[in-house]
């Protein structure tokens, strides 16, 4: 008997230390043309923080960490980046641009096999200016915690290229990036 509870324990130690990672960031196309209206704009996101609290541990399964080792601030600012190159804006002399990730939350039991990821940022224009965007992006999760933690992972791109596609459809955007 004392086996058998040592085995139990030992199994739910090792589950619940999975860490779920999302696949690499993968640029929007609909982002890419959107930020292509931009034609001759120079910009870089240099840097973000992230003031908002953030538990990344997803059920008891363990936390939800983005590939190659980036943190949520990394990540995003990567995504950004990605989108700017693909778009030919992304230029180390343009303007820098920093922010604050002001909000980030994910639940992979919302309405019991539904989630979202919740995400909003300030970004600040080395020209002064500065825009609020946030989107919540919903998915389906699923019942068990597994799998409604791999679909919370996996839906964190999703999440950012539509916190992007806010961004940069905000009527303020273009004076983020041009002069």
């Amino acid at each position: 008997m004392k086996k058998t509870i040592l085995v139990v324990l030992c199994s739910f130690a090792l589950t619940a230390c999975s860490t779920m990672q999302p696949p690499r960031y993968a640029s929007s196309v609909d982002n890419v043309i959107k930020l292509k209206e931009f034609d001759g704009a120079k910009a870089q996101v240099t840097s973000l923080t992230q003031t908002a609290e953030f538990s990344a541990t997803c059920r008891l399964m363990g936390p939800i960490e983005p590939a190659d080792g980036l943190t949520i601030p990394e990540f995003i600012t990567k995504a950004i980046n990605d989108e700017f190159k693909m778009a030919s804006i992304y230029h180390a002399d343009g303007h820098a641009i920093t922010g604050d990730i002001k909000n980030i939350e994910f639940s992979s039991s919302s309405g019991l096999t539904n989630g979202y990821w919740d995400i909003g940022v300030i970004l600040n224009s080395s020209n002064g200016q500065s825009l609020e965007a946030s989107n919540k992006y919903t998915f389906k999760s699923g019942f068990d915690a597994v799998t409604a933690c791999n679909a919370t992972a996996d839906a964190l791109t999703p999440a950012v290229q539509d916190l992007i596609k806010m961004a940069i459809n905000h009527p303020d955007f273009s004076k983020l990036i041009v002069n």
